[in-house]
C-alpha cells in the first residue's frame, strides 16, 4: 500500500487531533493487512505535503506510533512497520476498560463522519466471522 497515492480524508473540525487521525489511518492499514511488517512509511516531509499539514504533526504521529510499537524508526533510513508482537495479557477489568475506550473512540469518529452506530455494529458482526 502506498500511503502517498491513497486518498486521505482528514477532518480538521471533528475534534479528533490531526496527528491522531494519521495514527488511526496507519494503525487501520496495519490491522487490515494493507501495510505489513517491514513496509516503509512515507518520509515525514512527503506525507505532510500530501496532507497539507505541519511536519510536526506527522512527526508526532510517527513518534507516538513508534512508542506504541506499531512502527520502528531507523535513524537515517526512515520508518517501517514493526513486526507483530504478542498481545499483552490483560485482566478482565483491563479488557473491559480497553473495550470501553475503543468503543468511545470508534463511535466518536463514526459520528463525525455521519455513520450510524447500527452500521458499525453490523460491520463488526460481519468481521467476527473473519476473525
Amino acid at each position: 500500500m502506498d500511503l502517498l497515492s491513497e486518498p486521505w480524508a482528514l477532518e480538521f473540525h471533528s475534534g479528533i487531533p490531526v496527528y491522531r487521525q494519521i495514527m488511526n489511518r496507519i494503525q487501520a492499514a496495519v490491522g487490515a493487512g494493507e501495510l505489513k511488517a517491514g513496509d516503509q512509511l512515507p518520509p515525514i516531509r512527503a506525507l505532510c505535503q500530501k496532507l497539507d499539514v505541519n511536519p510536526n504533526t506527522v512527526a508526532r504521529a510517527y513518534r507516538d506510533l513508534a512508542q506504541s510499537g506499531v512502527i520502528e524508526a531507523e535513524q537515517g533510513s526512515g520508518c517501517y512497520v514493526a513486526p507483530p508482537k504478542a498481545p499483552p495479557v490483560l485482566s478482565a477489568r483491563q479488557k473491559k476498560t480497553k473495550v470501553s475506550e475503543l468503543t468511545a473512540r470508534l463511535t466518536a469518529e463514526a459520528q463525525s463522519h455521519g455513520i450510524r452506530i447500527e452500521d458499525l455494529i453490523e460491520n463488526l458482526k460481519g468481521r467476527k466471522s473473519h476473525a
